[in-house]
């Protein structure tokens, strides 16, 4: 089993206190930790999320030659369009093996924030998704988009809900199509927030696009939710025909079987 978990946090996110060490307890393979880069971060109170990348460097550093250099560095880049500046100068001359591009919040709030179930769920999804294709199409150099459904977690999104929105969803796909990233597969969003229906509708029209690049993360950000549902998330996958997982190392894509 060549796959692994592609979006994974520890104590260098503030909202983990998980080690890695309890990460390589769980596996004799690879792991790569993506910890959170949020400027403005709404949902820490507007302070920056900034990752401490020489300490977490040392840190993988010294563990790579214990363990045999099973560490890989992610990050998880969460945008906005008035950070963008400090996005780009912060992750100038730092390397990472993966960049997970994401959209939390709007610049005033953050979509898991109680805010939002007292708005209006269509202008929710209109707004978000329109962040989100903006994400892909300025911030060049991400491999993954992550869990495309971050900003309507907190609402009652049907099925019919998300078809109203296909037009958008396209355009989200077609960005992330012409940047070659992968979409990912958010386990936590698909069987924790019972949002598996929603990630089916979306590989498909994905395939349809002529999408082939498919990243597995559970966000966990404790061991309790390592590798969360993978049999589930590769079953769904197999159903589609997909055969392989997209990994990166040195931020180089290649494809891992299922």
């Amino acid at each position: 089993m060549g796959y692994y978990d592609q979006h994974l946090h520890t104590q260098f996110s503030p909202d983990s206190a998980e080690s890695f060490e309890n990460y390589l307890e769980q596996t004799d393979d690879l792991i790569v930790t993506t910890e959170h880069l949020d400027f403005h971060d709404a949902y820490n109170g507007g302070v920056d999320t900034v990752l401490d990348y020489a300490a977490y460097s040392d840190k993988i550093d010294a563990l790579n030659r214990i363990h045999g250099g099973r560490i890989r560095r992610g990050i998880e880049v969460g945008y906005t369009p008035e950070a963008h500046t400090q996005i780009v100068s912060y992750l100038e001359g730092k390397t990472f093996d993966v960049i997970l591009l994401s959209v939390h919040q709007n610049g005033h709030f953050d979509y898991l924030q109680p805010i939002i179930d007292e708005m209006d769920p269509k202008a929710v999804m209109r707004e978000y998704f329109g962040l989100c294709t903006k994400a892909v199409r300025k911030l060049d150099g991400a491999n993954i988009f992550a869990h495309f459904d971050y900003g309507i977690r907190r609402l009652s999104v049907t099925l019919d809900d998300l078809r109203e929105f296909e037009p958008q969803l396209k355009e989200l796909l077609n960005a992330i199509l012409a940047k070659e990233m992968a979409l990912e597969l958010n386990t936590r969003s698909m069987y924790e927030y019972q949002n598996a229906d929603l990630y089916r509708y979306l590989i498909g029209l994905y395939l349809e696009m002529g999408g082939t690049r498919f990243s597995l993360g559970s966000d966990a950000h404790s061991i309790h939710k390592y590798r969360y549902h993978f049999d589930d998330a590769i079953a769904l996958l197999r159903e589609f025909g997909v055969t392989g997982l997209t990994q990166f190392k040195n931020r180089v894509a290649y494809i891992e079987p299922i």
